[in-house]
């Protein structure tokens, strides 16, 4: 009775957050994974506004221990954020951490790569995304 009560907290305290089998079915992560990765979403998410969300500062923040401005973050965190709300979810946040699991094929990672520097969107990598 206690995880039901928690589970239900959980999804209305955390946007996105589904059933963790559910997020296992779709990516490449175990439930245990997806759990571990809700505890790290967690500290994210509340390290600035504790909102349930993850907003481009937090996103800075993990990743570089800097609130300044980065353009590599600012773009992986577009890439994060595929709803364009300028916000990354829970089930935003394991959808896109997913590229990076062992099992999941080359390409998608190939692909993801590409997007990376692919900042505008034309389906080449112009010269001058190669120099930013």
């Amino acid at each position: 009775m206690g995880c039901f009560h928690s589970t239900a907290r959980a999804r209305r305290r955390y946007p996105g957050y589904d059933d963790p089998m559910q997020l296992a079915a779709q990516t490449a992560f175990s439930v245990s994974e997806v759990e571990a990765l809700f505890e790290l979403f967690k500290t994210i998410s509340g390290s600035v506004i504790d909102d349930g969300f993850i907003n481009k500062e937090e996103f800075q923040l993990a990743l570089f221990k800097s609130k300044m401005d980065n353009i590599f973050a600012n773009r992986i965190f577009d890439l994060f954020d595929v709803k364009k709300r300028g916000v990354i979810d829970f089930a935003d946040f394991v959808q896109a951490l997913n590229v990076f699991h062992p099992s999941v094929p080359m390409e998608e990672k190939i692909d993801f790569s590409f997007k990376l520097y692919d900042m505008d969107n034309t389906g080449f990598i112009e010269r001058k995304e190669v120099f930013f």
